[in-house]
């Protein structure tokens, strides 16, 4: 488990790391601002940088060579026409601004000088201004035509002019004597790397000159490259991602048109690594950086601190506290301090006084009954352990006909009677031979005497109880029943003797007797029931439920046409069990629905194999009064036959007396319905229940079935065979058949037979038996001819 310091610190260093995130989170955006901001800022000075120096350079060259062409001397070698004097006039000129070209055209367009100045390097491969000196050649274009003869006419400034690859930043102006233009001079800034690391110096950029004719790009000149393995391809594709604005993330670039002229124009482009430009706002994040580590181990530190602080004295409370729970309250707690937890503390020794006299109180309350202030079940269950050891006698006694107090004069007065009860049975405790005295709640008590005579006992108790109770003028005998069980003649373990006493107890109940000593047969229907509750539910998916068939023998045609299905249990430790000691359960438990509808089942399965044996027999089938309360129990049994392709007549339902004395109304319909449906409807066990001839008058029957008991005594009991000889009239004159079940001897089947009983059924003719033995008595059945039996 977490302590309480860990979570302050880590509440501390939740914050703290909070907060840090928060304020880096704020640095690294104004960053991210700061270098988007920065290189948009260095592109459009450079851009801006550029262009008015190019501006100036094109302007200060045009200017250059329009005042050149105005004056004197190059005017006089212009007339004189000497070749040798103008090239060292236009030599004296380009010097002047240190041009690259310099060239002069007659009035008819024949170039008549041109010199280029070249620069060539002392040491390979150098490209420091130091390291190269000039070399003025004689162009290789005098005596040729002028190219852009247009250019004479045109108000253009400036002009790309090319000679044997070299691209030069030309500037033409007239030479004019006396009114006539008697020829033309051009002077020209070579485009080249020298001029690009210019520029590059002044931008901090890569600067990349390209002239484009049409859909072709020429690189005419590039600054130094500090890029490794970037060829001349690479930076034409990095020009066009200029110009398409689709530069890769790590670069950052802009471009200027120079001059154009006819389809033809010189652009500069500049890029450079983003890094590079970056870099140095990246530095100052490492000042930042350590600042807040170092802030975050100072607060760190600092929160460690405080945690401990405050989790110190809470600590020397929780340890109080486990003393406190493991039941020492007699320690207290001292704080100097006179803050919270200085106040905590002392409402820490208020509450160990208060718990103490809470658990006093507990404890008393845990072992006796609030009503009556008499021991309960918890300090019986101490009391019995200390005497494993001894011979005593348990009593448990119940208040009779508390509930009729209840129900009359209320629940008030019902406690009143039981406090009554303990303050007598107190007088009772008090005597020697008493040991113990409880009162297990409502009305049962319990007491824990020495062995003697039940008469003795029982004496002692109803001489305490002769006294009447009055209440409002409203006298009471208090009487009780009680339940004996002794130890240890009856038991060793003293929790069964509770329940032995119990059992007794429960018996008086049954019998009505006041006094009942345990007997071990009393729990054994008790214990076999509860086995057979808790089995029955697990019976039908077991499969351990079995049919067995006993025929009825029709008395006229004295043959078999019918059979009664029984079902029997085969109980995996029980062995087989009747019906009669588990249908009850499954009524009760809620079982029956269930455990009907698979003898229902199984009956027509069965009906369906004699069937196809060519044996038609009419099967009767049991339901309960629970059954009738099913909602769809009628589409069930429909359902069912259908699905077995059993006939109508096939099938008789056997109903009790008692199954329709609850709801009549509602099992007549239900009982009706299956009628309609073709279905032979049998009262069974008629004659036990309670149903009046007006009942019987409105059910929809087809027969009564005789109870077993008023047949098996036929031959001696004259009453048994006046009430059967009435009941066949009866349903003879109500248009019902007759079956008399439990024929056990050949003077009732003949009796039966004299009578008109129609049909008849009983261990005389066959008992139950299981499909597979039934089968073949079906199909050879014994004789029951009538004999000449003299009743």
């Amino acid at each position: 488990m977490k302590s309480l310091k860990y979570k302050i610190f880590l509440l501390f260093v939740s914050i703290l790391l909070i907060v840090q995130g928060i304020t880096f989170y704020a640095l690294y955006t104004t960053n991210k601002s700061q270098e988007a901001t920065e290189v948009n800022s260095r592109l459009t000075s450079a851009k801006t940088i550029f262009t008015e120096l190019f501006k100036r350079r094109i302007e200060y060259l045009s200017a250059f060579t329009a005042i050149t062409a105005k004056e004197n001397n190059i005017i006089k070698v212009f007339v004189d026409g000497s070749i040798h004097h103008l090239l060292i006039a236009l030599n004296n000129q380009r010097q002047e601004i240190d041009t690259d070209l310099a060239m002069s055209i007659t009035s008819d367009g024949l170039i008549t000088g041109q010199l280029q100045r070249e620069l060539v390097s002392n040491i390979d491969n150098s490209i420091e201004d130091s390291n190269f000196y000039n070399k003025i050649n004689r162009g290789v274009e005098v005596g040729e035509q002028f190219r852009y003869p247009n250019w004479f006419e045109s108000t253009q400034t400036s002009h790309i002019y090319v000679i044997d690859g070299l691209y030069y930043q030309a500037s033409i102006s007239p030479v004019v004597y006396r009114g006539k233009k008697i020829g033309w001079l051009v002077f020209g800034f070579e485009i080249n790397q020298r001029l690009a690391n210019e520029f590059k110096s002044v931008t901090g950029l890569q600067t990349e000159f390209v002239l484009k004719e049409g859909q072709q790009s020429f690189l005419t000149a590039s600054s130094e490259q500090h890029i490794q393995n970037f060829s001349l391809q690479k930076k034409l594709n990095l020009t066009s991602a200029i110009d398409e604005q689709r530069l890769p993330d790590d670069f950052i670039g802009t471009s200027a048109v120079l001059t154009r002229f006819e389809d033809r124009e010189l652009v500069v482009y500049m890029y450079s690594l983003k890094e590079n430009i970056i870099s140095m706002i990246e530095e100052q994040w490492w000042p930042l950086l350590m600042l807040a580590i170092l802030t975050l181990i100072a607060s760190l530190t600092s929160a460690y601190f405080i945690a401990a602080s405050i989790s110190r004295p809470i600590n020397r409370l929780v340890k109080h506290a486990k003393v406190i729970a493991s039941g020492h309250f007699q320690q207290n707690i001292t704080f100097k301090e006179k803050n919270e937890i200085g106040q905590l503390a002392n409402e820490f020794n208020h509450m160990q006084v208060a718990l103490l006299q809470r658990e006093e109180a507990i404890t008393r309350l845990a072992n006796h009954d609030l009503l009556t202030d008499l021991p309960n079940r918890h300090r019986l269950n101490e009391f019995l352990v200390g005497l494993k050891d001894d011979h005593f006698m348990m009593l448990h006694l119940n208040l009779s006909r508390l509930k009729d107090v209840n129900a009359t004069l209320g629940y008030d007065v019902g406690d009143l009677v039981i406090q009554a009860l303990a303050s007598r049975l107190q007088k009772i405790s008090e005597q020697q031979h008493v040991q113990f005295l409880v009162h297990l709640g409502a009305d049962e008590f319990i007491l824990i005497v020495d062995t003697m005579e039940v008469s003795e006992v029982s004496a002692q108790v109803n001489k305490e109880l002769e006294e009447i109770f009055s209440f409002q003028g409203i006298s009471l005998q208090l009487q009780v029943r009680m339940g004996i069980a002794l130890y240890p003649e009856h038991t060793t373990d003293v929790t069964k003797l509770v329940q032995m006493a119990d059992t007794a107890l429960h018996h008086t109940r049954n019998t009505g007797s006041l006094v009942q000593m345990y007997q071990p047969e009393l729990d054994v229907n008790t214990v076999e029931r509860l086995s057979l509750i808790n089995d029955l539910v697990k019976a039908i998916p077991a499969n351990q439920f079995e049919l067995y068939f006993q025929p009825k023998l029709c008395m006229t045609s004295r043959k078999v046409k019918h059979v009664e299905a029984l079902v029997r249990w085969k109980h995996p430790t029980l062995g087989m069990i009747p019906p009669d000691n588990f249908i009850s359960i499954a009524e009760k438990t809620g079982q029956i629905e269930a455990l009907t509808r698979w003898v229902f089942t199984a009956a027509l399965i069965q009906c369906k194999k004699w069937n196809e044996l060519g044996l038609e027999i009419n099967m009767a089938i049991n339901i309960s009064a629970e059954n009738l309360k099913e909602p769809d129990f009628y589409d069930f049994v429909c359902y069912t036959m259908h699905e077995q392709n059993i006939s109508h007549s096939q099938v008789t339902l056997e109903v009790t007396e008692s199954s329709v004395v609850g709801d009549t109304a509602a099992a007549i319909q239900l009982l009706s319905k299956f009628k309609d449906y073709g279905l032979k409807i049998s009262i069974d066990d008629y004659g036990t229940g309670y149903s009046s001839l007006a009942q019987l008058k409105q059910l929809p029957v087809h027969e009564l079935k005789i109870d077993k008991s008023f047949i098996q005594r036929l031959e001696k009991d004259v009453d048994d065979q006046i009430i059967v000889r009435s009941t066949i009239d009866l349903a003879h004159n109500m248009g019902l058949k007759v079956v008399a079940e439990g024929i056990e001897d050949e003077y009732s089947l003949s009796w039966l037979s004299d009578y008109a009983c129609n049909y008849v059924q009983g261990y005389f003719i066959s008992r139950p038996k299981p499909a597979s033995e039934l089968t073949p008595w079906l199909l050879n059945p014994p004789s029951f001819e009538k004999t000449d039996y003299q009743i």
